[in-house]
């Protein structure tokens, strides 16, 4: 996968943003200046999740770090259970589980398929208008991702991919901490979210108006992680 610094202040506490699908670093830096400063933690964001080996200088980052914690969104919930991450303090999902294609617990089989087979620029579009409902319009273009079509589809493979292959493998050694769950998410449902943490045991918290991107109905990272 990849990952950027998004605030490197060689601060000992470290937060790791792992990224929607089809995402690059344009959300966080959109988060940097819109949420409350104040945070002294390093944020890197991770995305692009075709290889979920995490970059050396991150590893060594995360071990020289005397506390790491952890948001994840979307399937990057999914790929943060399974980029072999050892030692987590604290680690949020929003809107998304640990078994994201399946139809009771993530994106039903059928829909995950027609959407890898049908993505190209038209449908991103109509896609980011269900991902984004209601956001405000300079937000979503702020936030949206510079990465093209193709790019995203070769990722969504590699991740259907993956998560045929892994289905069976031990999950990570630590477990989520909480679960935030948008209400009006059009993308991972609302009842499958529920029913994924009931049966992993994680404790959810649900915002009625919350759309499948979430920043707009999140106060910052001190919220999330409190």
């Amino acid at each position: 996968m990849k990952a950027e610094w998004i605030v490197r202040k060689g601060s000992r506490n470290l937060l790791l943003f792992f990224n929607g699908w089809g995402m690059d670093r344009r959300v966080a830096d959109w988060l940097t200046s819109a949420w409350p400063s104040g945070d002294v933690r390093d944020l890197a964001v991770l995305y692009d999740y075709r290889d979920l080996a995490l970059p050396a200088w991150l590893g060594e980052a995360m071990a020289g770090a005397d506390s790491v914690d952890l948001v994840a969104w979307s399937l990057g919930v999914w790929a943060a259970s399974n980029a072999g991450i050892g030692r987590v303090r604290r680690a949020v999902a929003i809107n998304g589980t640990p078994t994201p294609v399946d139809a009771e617990g993530g994106i039903p089989p059928e829909i995950f398929k027609g959407t890898l087979e049908s993505w190209n620029d038209a449908n991103r579009k109509r896609f980011e208008r269900r991902m984004m409902g209601g956001v405000p319009a300079e937000i979503a273009e702020n936030a949206r991702s510079e990465r093209d079509a193709n790019d995203q589809q070769a990722e969504l493979r590699s991740i259907g991919e993956a998560v045929a292959r892994f289905s069976t493998e031990p999950a990570a050694s630590w477990k989520f901490s909480k679960a935030l769950i948008g209400g009006r998410d059009l993308i991972f449902s609302p009842a499958n979210q529920r029913r994924a943490w009931r049966e992993a045991g994680v404790s959810t918290a649900e915002i009625a108006a919350m759309p499948h991107f979430p920043f707009t109905n999140i106060a910052g990272w001190r919220e999330l992680l409190a």
